[in-house]
């Protein structure tokens, strides 16, 4: 293939991936929020704790940043009111639910019953949206670790509510 000023070639692009390759076995991958260990090919396990983000003044990013604190608080039927009277939730492992209330049950039964703890390591926001990417704490042995675990994409209404969530959740992995 060749793009003007770039010529690309199947050796060339082998060449490349080569050294990449490799050193993706035995070094950490840098993410938003630190290193990945190599120690575990088949997860996504934070080396350490993870580099908190900040939101930027994305009004949709502070309602995103919002969520994660009522989250890590406990706070799950206050979630439910950063939504909006008709919002729309798009949870990766369930059918969409539609409403607060309905949205409101789900996290005070199934987000309640587990009790996440959860480290947002990147916030990317422009104007009534903001995606968010998140990483769960995790006990792995006696360790306390982090494992990145989905983006969430939220988008507000013209008040400020959240008008849709859809949750991206990475491929659960077995540590």
């Amino acid at each position: 293939m060749n793009l003007p000023g770039i010529a690309f070639t199947v050796a060339g692009v082998a060449a490349l991936a080569a050294p990449c390759t490799a050193m993706a076995a035995s070094a950490p991958m840098v993410l938003p929020g630190g290193l990945l260990d190599p120690s575990f090919p088949n997860a996504d396990v934070y080396v350490g704790t993870p580099k908190a983000a900040q939101p930027s003044d994305n009004p949709a990013c502070k309602v995103a940043h919002e969520y994660v604190t009522l989250i890590n608080a406990g706070d799950y039927a206050r979630v439910a009111d950063l939504y909006a009277e008709h919002a729309t939730f798009l949870e990766p492992t369930r059918p969409t639910l539609f409403g607060r209330e309905a949205i409101r049950a789900f996290y005070v039964k199934r987000i309640g019953s587990m009790k996440p703890q959860v480290m947002p390591v990147s916030y990317l926001g422009e104007g009534r949206e903001c995606v968010v990417t998140l990483a769960l704490g995790t006990k792995i042995g006696d360790e306390q670790r982090y494992v990145l675990v989905s983006v969430d994409h939220f988008q507000l209404d013209e008040d400020g509510k959240v008008l849709s969530m859809t949750a991206f959740a990475r491929p659960e992995r077995h540590l």
